[in-house]
């Protein structure tokens, strides 16, 4: 069944077809989660903190829409919320000491701590929320810009600036940390 049949019958109270969209976009959910807060726990939290705000705004949902565009735009605020509240705080785990207590036996946590990896994350990790989250959802998660106008509510000259703009912050901090960096070919 189809996204937006199912949000319609979420709409009339079908927890059945709720639990369908979550199991269909739980991972890229949580893989977005982390990937702006380089923290399992947090992603965990605030992945399970997202679909209850989609389960409670369901009926805000207009199926002329993709759902998973709208479930994208709510993760993606509620994540720079999240951040936002953590620089207030001065709680947070700096990414080196993430990576330290990070479990080295899954692939995604091997592939990160690898040394390039690790320098684009600091990178990242230095950028303003909405820069990290347009190269988050881009370069990482593979959204279109079509799609990724609609989650910031811009137009696609605007996404395409914003995005070359982000790129080039990120090209700039990774080549003020290394040399190597310098002929950086991903911006």
């Amino acid at each position: 069944m189809e996204d937006a049949d199912l949000a319609r019958l979420c709409q009339k109270g079908d927890m059945g077809a709720f639990e369908e969209l979550f199991n269909k976009h739980q991972k890229q959910v949580f893989h977005i989660s982390y990937r702006m807060t380089n923290n399992r726990e947090d992603a965990s939290d605030l992945t399970q903190e997202i679909f209850l705000r989609a389960y409670q705004k369901i009926g805000k949902f207009d199926s002329r829409s993709s759902f998973s565009t709208w479930l994208y735009k709510l993760a993606v605020n509620l994540c720079i919320d999240e951040l936002r509240k953590r620089k207030k705080s001065a709680n947070v785990l700096p990414l080196e000491e993430a990576l330290a207590n990070a479990d080295p036996d899954t692939p995604e946590n091997l592939a990160i701590l690898n040394d390039r990896e690790r320098q684009v994350w600091e990178a990242l990790d230095s950028l303003k929320e909405k820069e990290r989250a347009i190269i988050i959802l881009k370069d990482i998660e593979g959204l279109s810009y079509d799609e990724i106008a609609k989650v910031f509510k811009c137009s696609l000259g605007r996404v395409k600036s914003r995005i070359h703009e982000a790129r080039q912050k990120l090209k700039s901090v990774l080549e003020k940390k290394d040399e190597l960096w310098t002929d950086f070919e991903g911006v």
